[in-house]
């Protein structure tokens, strides 16, 4: 995302070591306090800001942020530019990378100085006691640590679920249920039935996508049970509208219905028609009604499996639709998958998420298809919705899809597409830095006090990559799962 520059406190370093040492305290050795930074043998400058700094475990790699910090023996302040980081800690701004590299050695064996080392990127995980999460490699490869430890998001903002039978009293959505439908069968129980999607004659409960769906999305954190989802914190509106035979369109129109009128923040659809099919124009208009007069005018993100029959999707298809965006699905290399499909409607590409959760409290390491990576989006979508309410649905697609990064494998078009990986793989943490950091209006920020040894933003691309079927923003058809069927569930 944007790079950072430094401001101009150069001058003010001057002198930096000479107070430190003229503050009289004995000095300790730094031996033993963890990583340290030795002027004998000195870290090595790699690519961009990277050194590599020995240590008796071996050489680590590590970004160096423009700042050293300092733990002093006592608790005046080191220095006028140093800001404190509470108690006898405090970091110092430095221009550049190596510039606090070379302060951070001259301050090794200032008397004041317990302990200093560069100020550095550090990656953080969050812990949870939830079971499965070990194996949920999507999070990893996304890096939402970052973004769950910023936030798990907001019971304001709510996700519809348009899929299949969904178990809304598994004790991982459980707590995250409002306002469960059943459009199939026109009742307020979307449980999966018994014998559903089941081979033969077996009345046993087989239906596992709407459920899985929903975990990627919403599951539960820290409940000690299966996994975390995107946004654990966001509410759940579990909306079954495909059954084991044909669907109808107006369960269809329905369950869309329900949804806005649950007041739906976002719309997940990992589901489509089992064969090309042009999309009839009732369900149209109301698809076009969610994405620009839901949630009071502010529009609704509706988000579409690419579908995984290996085939471009047409102009006229759901995934195409204005408003909608389009999600094409990766491995756990980055690599497109077999089975997807793509097409100028895709937008962006998502890692299908192969773990969540089933009925029955069970969880599965299979789920998989452009219906598990389409729940992907519409958890993030959900994540920044809960970080900024004000922004517009349009503008929430459009920040995906610009943050998205170019696939290293393919080679996109002039306007930044390419017609499986539509404009890039999704970065949560592009989203989170932009969201964080902007100033852009709709776009609020953290509401952190401003520190002024942090780099400024400089200016990022944000120009329009070109092509979804968003309006007036641009683009943002996203594909659904795929089916059985009539109306199919994409696996």
């Amino acid at each position: 995302m944007s790079s950072h520059s430094q401001g101009a406190h150069g001058p003010r370093l001057a002198g930096v070591a000479a107070v430190l040492a003229a503050l009289v305290v004995p000095a300790v050795a730094t031996a033993g306090l963890g990583l340290t930074l030795q002027p004998s043998a000195p870290p090595v400058a790699g690519p961009g800001s990277v050194y590599t700094f020995p240590s008796s475990r071996g050489p680590v790699q590590l970004e160096v942020l423009p700042g050293v910090v300092v733990h002093t023996h006592g608790t005046a302040p080191p220095h006028p530019a140093a800001r404190s980081l509470g108690g006898h800690s405090w970091r110092i701004p430095t221009a550049d990378a190596p510039a606090a590299v070379a302060l951070a050695a001259r301050l090794t064996d200032a008397p004041a100085v317990r302990a200093v080392f560069p100020d550095v990127r550090l990656d953080h995980r969050r812990h949870t006691d939830d079971p499965h999460r070990e194996g949920q490699w999507y999070l990893d490869t996304m890096e939402m640590d970052a973004l769950h430890a910023y936030t798990w998001g907001d019971a304001a903002t709510r996700v519809a679920v348009i899929d299949s039978g969904i178990d809304h009293t598994h004790s991982d959505l459980v707590d995250r249920v409002i306002a469960p439908y059943d459009a199939f069968s026109d009742d307020d129980d979307p449980s999966p039935d018994p014998g559903e999607y089941c081979p033969g004659t077996s009345s046993a409960i087989c239906d596992e996508h709407g459920t899985a769906v929903s975990g990627v999305i919403a599951a539960t954190g820290d409940n000690g049970e299966g996994i975390i989802g995107m946004c654990p914190a966001c509410t759940l509106i579990p909306i079954k509208m495909l059954g084991d035979g044909r669907g109808a369109l107006s369960a269809d129109v329905a369950a869309f219905e329900h949804a806005l009128a649950q007041g739906a923040w976002v719309i997940n659809n990992s589901w489509g028609f089992t064969s090309r099919t042009a999309v009839p124009a009732p369900l149209a208009a109301v698809i076009e009604r969610a994405t620009t007069e839901g949630r009071d005018g502010l529009g609704t993100v509706v988000v579409f499996a690419a579908g995984n029959d290996n085939r471009e999707v047409g102009d006229e298809e759901l995934q195409a639709l204005p408003g909608v965006v389009c999600v094409s699905a990766i491995d756990n290399y980055g690599y497109s998958t077999s089975y997807t499909n793509f097409g100028p409607p895709v937008d962006v590409a998502a890692p299908s998420a192969t773990v969540s959760i089933t009925p029955i409290g069970d969880f599965t390491t299979d789920f998989g298809g452009t219906s598990a990576a389409a729940p992907v989006v519409s958890g993030l979508a959900a994540w920044i919705l809960s970080v900024d309410p004000t922004l517009t649905g349009a503008e929430v697609s459009q920040l995906i899809v610009d943050t998205a990064t170019e696939s290293p494998f393919v080679t996109h078009d002039a306007d930044g597409h390419h017609d499986v990986y539509g404009y890039g793989i999704i970065s949560p943490t592009e989203v989170l830095a932009v969201l964080t950091t902007s100033s852009e209006p709709g776009l609020e920020d953290s509401g952190a006090p401003a520190d002024p040894s942090e780099p400024a933003s400089e200016d990022t691309d944000t120009a329009d990559k070109g092509g979804c079927a968003v309006a007036p923003v641009g683009r943002l058809p996203w594909a659904a799962g795929w089916a059985l069927v009539g109306l199919g569930v994409a696996l």
